[in-house]
C-alpha cells in the first residue's frame, strides 16, 4: 500500500494583523488587530493540523502576521509542546516570517534549539528597502545579525515594488552577502473601491470566485505589468553566470520543477491552489492569506473540524484553472505559470477586458527566458 502523503499548507496568524511596523504596501493592516491565540485553540490547531496530514507525510507548523514575534517565546514553547503531544513518531517543522526588529537573544535560543527556518522580509539596500517600510533598515539588520550570531538558519523575501524594481542587481548583489536562500514576491495592490473605502479597506478585495468583477487603479508602490518580468530576468542572468548551484531562488526552482514536469513548489505557478487554508488567532479559517474577506470565511476550527473546512475550499482552489482566460490556456508557457494568484488577475481601470493577470507581460518575458535556457542545458548534456 502506498503512503498517505497528504500535505496542506495551512498559515497560522498567533497576533492576527498586529505587527510593529506599517509598511506602506501591506494588505493586512485593515484587518481587525485581536488578542494573542488562546491555549484552548492553539491546542485546538496543533491537533487538528497533524490529523489533516496524511500518516506518511512531514508537517509544516507555518507562523505568519501582522509580525509573530509579538506572540513571544513562551508561547512558542507551549506550541511546541502541543506538537509533541499530538505528533508522536511524525515528522514536524516550524517556519516563520518576521521582519526581524524584535527579535533578542530568548527568541533566537529557543528558535534554534527547536530547529526554526526563520524568514525575514528585506527589500534591498538602505535606500530600497526603506522606501515603503519606513526608516528600518538597521533594525532588520541588527536582527540578521542576531540570527547569525545564533547560526539559526533563514532565507529573506524580497518585496519586487514600484521603488526597487529597476535596480535588480543592487538588490540582489545585497542579498547575495545575508543568504543563500532568496524569495521574491511582486507587488501589486488595488486601490479600493468607495464602498470598500467606506468600510476602512487600504486596498480593493482581490479579485476570485466571490469578488465583484469591477475596475480599480493600482497602489503607487506597485510594479509596472513588466517589472517583476524584467527584474527576475536581470537576476537570472547574475546567478546562472555567479550562483548556480550555490544560491537558491525561489521561482528559479519552482521553474525547473515544473518544466520537468513535476508540480510546482509553491503556490503561485502550481495548477491549483485550494490545499491551503489561513487561520486566524480567533480560530477563523480562510481560503487563502491573501482572502481574509467575509466571502472567503471557510467557518471557525472550534466550531467545525479543520478537515471539513479544508474541504470547502474546493471550488476555490479549482477556480485558479477554472478561471483562466483563452489567452492562458493557449499561451506557451501555461504549464509554468498557470495564471499566477488570482489576486492578479485584475481588471485595470478603463480596461474592457476580463481577468487576465496583471503581471502577464512580465511572466511571458521570464519563462520564456527561463525556459529557453533549461532547453539550451538539456540539449548540451552527454
Amino acid at each position: 500500500m502506498m503512503p498517505d502523503t497528504r500535505t496542506y499548507s495551512i498559515m497560522a496568524k498567533p497576533v492576527g494583523s498586529r505587527c510593529n511596523l506599517s509598511c506602506e504596501y501591506c494588505y493586512y493592516l485593515d484587518k481587525p488587530a485581536e488578542s494573542l491565540m488562546d491555549d484552548t485553540l492553539l491546542d485546538q490547531y496543533t491537533r487538528q493540523v497533524i490529523l489533516v496530514h496524511g500518516s506518511g507525510s512531514e508537517i509544516e507548523f507555518a507562523w505568519h502576521g501582522g509580525e509573530p514575534a509579538l506572540a513571544g517565546a513562551a508561547f512558542f514553547e507551549r506550541a511546541l509542546a502541543y506538537q509533541k503531544q499530538y505528533g508522536k513518531g511524525r515528522i514536524i517543522h516550524n517556519t516563520l516570517q518576521t521582519n526581524a526588529t524584535l527579535l533578542d537573544d530568548d527568541l533566537c535560543r529557543m528558535f534554534k534549539s527547536n530547529g526554526f527556518l526563520l524568514g525575514v522580509s528585506i527589500d534591498g539596500p538602505e535606500d530600497l528597502h526603506n522606501r515603503y517600510r519606513g526608516n528600518t533598515f538597521n533594525k532588520v539588520m541588527r536582527g540578521i545579525e542576531l540570527l547569525k550570531k545564533h547560526d539559526i538558519p533563514f532565507n529573506t523575501l524580497t518585496a519586487v515594488h514600484a521603488g526597487n524594481f529597476s535596480e535588480p542587481e543592487r538588490v540582489y548583489d545585497f542579498l547575495c552577502e545575508l543568504t543563500d536562500n532568496m524569495q521574491f514576491l511582486p507587488v501589486v495592490e488595488l486601490l479600493p473601491a468607495m464602498y470598500e473605502e467606506e468600510s476602512g479597506q487600504r486596498f480593493a478585495t482581490p479579485p476570485g470566485i466571490y469578488s465583484k468583477r469591477i475596475s480599480h487603479s493600482v497602489a503607487e508602490s506597485s510594479l509596472p505589468p513588466e517589472g517583476f518580468g524584467s527584474f527576475m530576468c536581470a537576476v537570472f542572468e547574475i546567478w546562472k553566470q555567479e550562483d548556480l548551484g550555490r544560491k537558491y531562488v525561489q521561482l528559479f526552482e519552482n521553474t525547473t520543477t515544473a518544466y520537468l514536469g513535476s508540480h510546482a513548489t509553491f503556490c503561485t505557478h502550481d495548477a491549483i491552489c485550494g490545499h491551503c487554508a489561513c487561520v486566524l488567532e480567533n480560530g477563523d479559517v480562510y481560503c487563502c492569506d491573501r482572502y481574509c474577506y467575509g466571502d472567503y470565511r471557510l467557518g471557525n476550527l472550534l466550531t467545525e473540524p479543520l478537515k471539513t473546512l479544508l474541504e470547502k475550499n474546493r471550488e476555490f482552489g479549482l477556480y485558479k484553472t477554472y478561471g483562466l482566460t483563452d489567452e492562458c490556456y493557449e499561451c506557451d508557457y501555461v504549464k509554468l505559470c498557470f495564471g499566477g494568484c488570482p489576486k492578479d488577475r485584475v481588471r485595470m481601470a478603463n480596461d474592457k477586458g476580463g481577468n487576465q493577470n496583471y503581471l502577464c507581460k512580465g511572466y511571458k518575458l521570464f519563462f520564456r527566458t527561463f525556459s529557453d535556457w533549461l532547453r539550451k542545458c538539456n540539449t548540451t548534456k552527454p
